[in-house]
């Protein structure tokens, strides 16, 4: 059995945030089905909470279509086979609300399976404008 690598984890696991991001962005649902484990659960910052298979189904009708979605100020915490990170989020795009741009704080879990890490769970809280 090979050694836990802190700093090659922390790689792949911040790469693995600005892919999600990517994908989200781009409605890349065969991405997105790859990296979101079967339970996971999206808490979007409104208080919706959806399963899997909801959340793919609004990625695939834009329901909020993304201009860009930039993840910053990543921290990755690793446990086992368990992974935690934190970290801001600027969105900008439309929603049913009209033209969005704004900043979250995201708490993301993983789970590694099979040697491939993949989200469990988001938790994203709106950073309110003073």
């Amino acid at each position: 059995m090979t050694q836990p690598d802190p700093a090659s984890d922390e790689r792949e696991l911040t790469q693995l945030v600005r892919d999600l991001n990517e994908a989200v962005v781009n409605a890349d649902i065969a991405a997105l089905e790859r990296v979101l484990h079967a339970e996971y659960v999206h808490n979007r910052p409104s208080g919706v909470v959806e399963d899997r298979a909801q959340y793919l189904e609004n990625r695939k009708a834009r329901r909020v279509d993304f201009e860009s979605l930039v993840p910053d100020e990543i921290k990755v915490r690793v446990y086992g086979d368990t992974a935690i990170v934190t970290g801001r989020s600027t969105a900008k795009g439309k929603d049913q609300y009209g033209k969005m741009d704004e900043q979250r704080r995201c708490t993301r879990v993983l789970v590694r399976r099979d040697g491939r890490w993949q989200f469990v769970l988001y938790q994203g809280t709106p950073i309110l404008k003073p």
